[in-house]
């Protein structure tokens, strides 16, 4: 366990440090004994400050071990404030205080990550969970240290690609191996070893694989089979509608003369529905010919009688489903790495490679090429087949870490990573959409302190991106992106006072490069492809006053800016991955939020207490918006807009931990959050196509945990509850609440040393209950819940 000192020093300095700080001081998360009466696991959440005041969570290696789980946004929406977007079991990035994709910028190490997820959320985030030391969450703006994409928050992984300290013996690892019931099965590894005095490296990899997955109950939402279902709803559930339409002649007084004369004329394409008329006359040949008077006229009705009635006859799937089976959620993925690394008392340089391949299914289907406008009464419909994405990367990483003597600079880091990505999207066999990316990122910051109680960080970072596309039915044009980000943060502490203050300044392109190959879809269409460049200026501040040893409070603001990301700028065709027709404007400025934050917290003798209140307002809030229109194969078309929005909430959080001397500790918490995503625009094509608030809002929810490790036993029980939206919005339609819905977890283990190496069994348990659960923001909520029981059985063993 950490001791006082470290921690308090942890708290002095900037949380942007706390990664530079354990190159040099590393901290064991194991201490063992030839007995084990001495085995125990340190503190799993740590929150606290970090640079300007950000409420940030950091999640150690134990605590990922616990929760078990394959994607980084399932992972964290065990924490207040944090969400998972949910693009099926495969796929899911974090949504934080209701944003997510451009505006959550993921990183490794500090440098950006090959996240696509922004532009398309089936391509999930390439990362193996066993490879992860910690994961820090910023969940204000994180854009002084980041960048525009980090204008709602940050997701900081930390994995082992690197080594970054010498092992305690020669060599030392894990092995790990996992069976669920409906999971599937995984098989991982990771060894670290010493070369000589000062070199170290590591190598590692994984594998997994399952099939469909087991849900209780229906895919489908229960409205997807309503006769009452609108066409909208109908399209996002992808199921057809065979309907009829009558029409109210009670409503109409007389008969059209013209119609009559016509009627039998099929050049005209008229019904006998259209001979009813309000009007009294006709005019034929030019000559006034009154109408016959309607005998089924009925005089005086309620001025709001319909025209039209629609009877719904029959409502089919697109694609025959299986009760208690989510159809293709399958998925399988494999990693290996390596990298090695000089280590000298002071200084570190060290390099590594990682590759990942994944193929998973998405809960979602299409047509290759659907039917268009015809005139066969009876055309040949091209079947709905399974939505795939497969995906392949590679990656090279460097890094380096100097400590200093000098107090005018104290530490200097540097990293740079090149990366390769193919992920493809595929509809059956047939690919329908490749983006290749070639990926450079590097940054550099020097840690100072200036005077006793003045710290400083700085630095300078740099990202190119390329992505060359090909597919039968692509939705973006070739592109690259280029950002420079230079920042300063400081920070003064004087007495019980901490103000911390940073400023960044961006530079942001964005180009559409030509391609013969590429052909716009109808509609906007990313306009003309015009080149882009923007400045952006970020500012961040907070002010926090320590109350004795009892308690906090703290306030921040923050002037973020983010650049209109590829697919907002140039998207145009289908976008099979979400089932519409995205539509681009290269006309679309810079996102503007100005926010800020209060908080409060207390504690004494192992009781913690926190409460926190946010609100955002952004000008050119940049989202998807309906049309209204829709084409042939249930592609609803969309475009990206620009309006006024204004995001706030609040978050209370509670832990509780006691220790005994003889062994037993245990730790009881719990938490609630809310918040909303509110149109301010006075937009009145807003207004009628998303409503008052942004649809798929994340639910408002409270939690409770518990933890008690006692020797070699470890037993953790979480519990989630999810509630019913308030604040709807519409898809043109109002948007339907999803049921609320529970979810219980719980993780048992129990460790033990054999053959001089310590082993650890566990059961994990996601969602027990076995219910029905579709989160609100989940795009796929009428398509697909989360999965069903899941019991997994492991073991992991030291080498």
């Amino acid at each position: 366990m950490k001791s006082s000192a470290t921690i308090a020093a942890h708290k002095k300095l900037f949380g942007l440090f706390l990664l530079g700080f354990s190159l040099f001081f590393p901290n064991k998360a194991l201490t063992q004994t030839d007995t084990l009466k001495e085995y125990h696991i340190p503190d799993i959440v740590i929150r606290g400050n970090v640079p300007f005041g950000e409420h940030a969570v950091v999640l150690q290696r134990p605590i990922l071990d616990q929760l078990q789980l394959k994607t980084v946004g399932g992972t964290l929406s065990n924490f207040p404030g944090i969400q998972n977007s949910y693009f099926g079991p495969n796929s899911g990035a974090p949504v934080i205080r209701s944003l997510s994709g451009e505006r959550v910028r993921v990183l490794f190490n500090h440098l950006p990550a090959n996240d696509l997820s922004g532009m398309s959320p089936n391509f999930n985030l390439n990362l193996d969970m066993d490879d992860v030391r910690s994961i820090t969450v910023y969940k204000q703006s994180a854009s002084v240290l980041y960048g525009g994409r980090a204008i709602g928050g940050a997701v900081n992984i930390n994995d082992q690609v690197i080594p970054i300290e010498r092992t305690d013996e020669a060599l030392q690892g894990k092995i790990k191996l996992e069976l669920g019931t409906n999971s599937g099965h995984k098989q991982s590894l990771n060894v670290q070893a010493n070369l000589g005095r000062n070199w170290a490296f590591t190598l590692g990899g994984m594998n997994r694989k399952h099939g469909n997955l087991r849900i209780p109950g229906n895919t489908k939402a229960p409205i997807a089979y309503d006769p009452q279902v609108d066409d909208i709803t109908a399209a996002m559930a992808q199921v057809d509608l065979e309907k009829e339409t009558t029409r109210n002649l009670s409503l109409y007084p007389y008969i059209s003369e013209y119609v009559r004369k016509h009627l039998d004329d099929p050049e005209w394409g008229l019904s006998e529905a259209d001979l009813y008329t309000r009007e009294p006359y006709s005019y034929i040949d030019g000559q006034q010919v009154a109408n016959e008077p309607n005998p089924v006229f009925v005089p005086d009705q309620d001025p709001n009688t319909p025209e039209y009635h629609t009877v719904v006859k029959r409502i089919t799937d697109y694609a025959p489903v299986t009760p208690g089976l989510m159809p293709n959620s399958h998925a399988e993925s494999r990693s290996v790495h390596l990298g090695t690394s000089f280590l000298r008392e002071n200084f570190r340089i060290g390099m590594g490679y990682r590759a990942l391949e994944g193929f998973y299914g998405v809960p979602g289907f299409a047509q290759l090429s659907p039917v268009g406008h015809t005139h066969d009464p009876n055309p040949v419909q091209a079947p709905y087949e399974p939505i795939n994405t497969r995906a392949l990367s590679h990656l090279i990483r460097l890094e380096g870490a100097y400590r200093s003597e000098s107090p005018v600079v104290q530490n200097l880091r540097f990293a740079y990573t090149a990366e390769y990505a193919d992920d493809r999207e595929l509809v059956g066999v047939y690919r329908v959409n490749t983006l290749r990316n070639h990926r450079h990122a590097a940054r550099a910051e020097a840690l100072q302190q200036l005077l006793p109680f003045w710290s400083a960080n700085s630095g300078v970072d740099f990202s190119f991106l390329e992505i060359n596309g090909e597919g039968t039915r692509r939705f973006l044009p070739n592109n690259l992106s280029r950002e420079l980000g230079v920042f300063t943060t400081h920070r003064i502490s004087w007495d019980s006072f901490t103000w911390n203050v940073g400023y960044r300044h961006d530079f942001a392109s964005r180009r559409a490069l030509y391609d013969a190959e590429y052909q716009p879809g109808r509609g906007l269409a990313g306009g003309k492809l015009s080149p882009r460049d923007f400045d952006l200026n970020q500012f961040s501040t907070d002010l926090s006053w320590k109350l004795w040893d009892y308690g906090y409070l703290r306030g921040s603001f923050s002037h973020a800016e983010r650049a209109p990301g590829i697919n907002e700028l140039y998207a145009g065709n289908d976008h099979f991955a979400i089932l519409v027709e995205e539509n681009g404007d290269d006309r679309l400025g810079k996102e503007v939020a100005r926010g800020f934050e209060f908080a409060a917290g207390a504690h004494h003798a192992g009781l913690r207490l926190s409460a926190s209140y946010y609100q955002t307002d952004f000008q050119n809030y940049l989202y998807l918006a309906h049309t209204g229109l829709s084409r042939a194969g249930g592609f609803l078309v969309k475009e990206w807009r620009a309006g006024d929005t204004r995001i706030q909430g609040w978050e209370l959080e509670g832990t509780y931990r006691k220790a005994f001397p003889s062994g037993l500790r245990y730790e009881l918490g719990g938490f609630m959050d809310l918040v909303k995503n509110e149109n301010t625009s006075n937009d009145e094509m807003r207004d009628w196509a998303e409503g008052d608030f942004m649809p798929n809002l994340p639910t408002s929810r409270f939690g409770l945990s518990s933890q008690v490790d006692f020797r070699r036993w470890q037993l953790a029980v979480r519990f989630q509850r999810y509630l019913k939206q308030r604040f709807l919005g519409k898809n043109i339609r109002p948007e339907r609440a999803m049921p609320p819905y529970s979810l219980l977890s719980a993780h048992a283990a129990f460790s033990f040393v054999g053959f001089n190496r310590l082993f650890t069994v566990y059961l994990q348990g996601d969602n027990i209950l076995n219910v029905t659960a579709r989160p609100q923001n989940s795009l796929l909520k009428y398509l697909a819940p989360l999965p069903g029981r899941n019991i997994t059985m492991g073991i992991k063993a030291d080498l």
